[in-house]
């Protein structure tokens, strides 16, 4: 292998990438965040997969997802019912994003990695290639079927207690495509895709190149890319030089560089913010109201997770507790305290202070699974005064929550942390300097 120069994405330490074992991953050894996996060269299997997982998706979207039987009436839902069911309603947010998440990111990831895949393997030449996986890379994290399921359980879960519900043809599909997906995901090597499709000649910086910048610093280690004068693509992971970028664009994937993301502490502060403005609505009207047997009952998160615990069912109860409730109050907490901390500049565990940040942008979409549980349940129960449920304001301020969070986390740069904290280390070092040179200057005999 070429002695590739990486740079970490959380701390932009630059690293020089070498063959590691298989099954293994390459951390950074500055702030502990994984940077690589070890090279899978080989695409039958995540292609193999794509198809499968495609096949699967299609069933999915066809066939009925529940049949819901009461009083001699049924009622069957599929997977957009719920998307539909929104619009209806007059929750159009909630319709886009209920679409967005379970239907169309869904099947942009499928169908990328087998428009880019296949003509890989079979040696085609294909328009476009670039573009869309670097599409894939952006709408990656807004595929939340996994996430889906969950509140498709929880649904099952609150149903079954005074209906029969039985499972369609989609459900087993879902169940099926999501480790398939993730299967696809972690048998393929997204760097030995960009590599094959990048531009013919491209060079890459190396560890020779890395020696020589470091040669010609000013004594320093050069340990940040920013530093060295490199510049890490977001997209591609490519380490560029700052003076060799075209027009501030990637050379292998075309997309933006820059040294850091413009304004990013203001505009994760401002989307934060915002998220607990909207958390308040989000406890306080109902998500849904349900009406059975001519009475109309609100639920809000906190009765719907009472609800389940008054039925015996703890499991359910505290995953939607702890999804719904605890994580986004702690993810706000956490990312507030992280971008406080970066703001004032303050040093302290920076380590640990980027694991946080890389654990709370993972888990904070699985606050999605009540907003995926309202347009299961709202598309399926649809008896009139027998029973219906019908969504509610809470449904959508508790959805901004979620969106406005996840945003909040892409929008700040965590390399910020430690450029803060060096920048104030730097800053009381040159005032002890001062300080110290000045109290040599008045003991000094004139």
């Amino acid at each position: 292998m070429a002695h590739r120069l990486i740079a970490c994405e959380h701390c932009d330490y630059v690293h020089v990438e070498n063959d590691i074992p298989a099954g293994s991953v390459a951390c950074c050894i500055r702030c502990g965040s994984p940077l690589y996996a070890a090279e899978q060269p080989r695409f039958d299997k995540p292609l193999a997969l794509a198809f499968t997982a495609l096949v699967l998706f299609v069933i999915a979207n066809i066939y009925p997802l529940l049949t819901f039987s009461m009083e001699g009436r049924a009622e069957t839902n599929t997977l957009g019912s719920g998307v539909l069911t929104f619009w209806q309603e007059g929750f159009p947010f909630l319709a886009f994003m209920v679409a967005l998440t379970s239907i169309a990111a869904p099947m942009v990831v499928i169908a990328a990695h087998i428009y880019v895949l296949l003509p890989l393997s079979m040696g085609w030449t294909v328009p476009g290639v670039k573009r869309v996986w670097r599409v894939l890379a952006i709408i990656r994290p807004w595929s939340m079927l996994d996430v889906f399921l969950i509140g498709l359980l929880v649904a099952l879960t609150k149903l079954t207690d005074f209906a029969q519900v039985i499972a369609g043809p989609a459900f087993f599909a879902v169940c099926c495509l999501i480790p398939t997906v993730l299967l696809m995901n972690i048998t393929l090597d997204p760097r030995t895709v960009w590599r094959r499709i990048a531009p013919a000649g491209l060079r890459y910086l190396t560890e020779d190149d890395l020696t020589e910048i470091r040669s010609n610093g000013s004594g320093q280690n050069n340990a940040k890319g920013s530093d060295a004068g490199l510049m890490t693509c977001h997209t591609c992971s490519m380490v560029v030089a700052a003076r060799n970028v075209d027009h501030g664009h990637c050379p292998r994937c075309g997309a933006v560089v820059h040294l850091r993301k413009a304004r990013s502490l203001s505009r994760a502060f401002a989307l934060l913010l915002t998220a607990v403005v909207l958390y308040i609505p989000a406890n306080v009207f109902p998500i849904m109201t349900v009406t059975y047997l001519g009475r109309a009952e609100a639920d809000t998160i906190l009765s719907g997770v009472a609800v389940l615990v008054q039925a015996g069912e703890w499991p359910i109860a505290i995953v939607v507790f702890t999804a719904s409730i605890l994580v986004p109050i702690i993810k706000i907490v956490l990312l507030g305290w992280i971008y406080l901390a970066t703001w004032l500049g303050l040093s302290g565990p920076l380590r640990q202070r980027t694991r946080v940040y890389r654990i709370t942008e993972l888990i904070g979409r699985w606050s999605m699974v009540d907003v995926f549980m309202v347009s299961i349940l709202a598309a399926l129960v649809k008896l009139g005064n027998i029973a219906s449920i019908q969504p509610g304001f809470g449904a959508v301020a508790f959805c901004g929550v979620v969106i406005l969070t996840m945003l909040s986390a892409m929008a700040f740069d965590p390399r910020l942390i430690w450029d803060r904290a060096g920048m104030r280390r730097e800053t009381l070092r040159n005032k002890t300097l001062r300080s110290n040179s000045l109290k040599e200057t008045q003991g000094s005999p004139s």
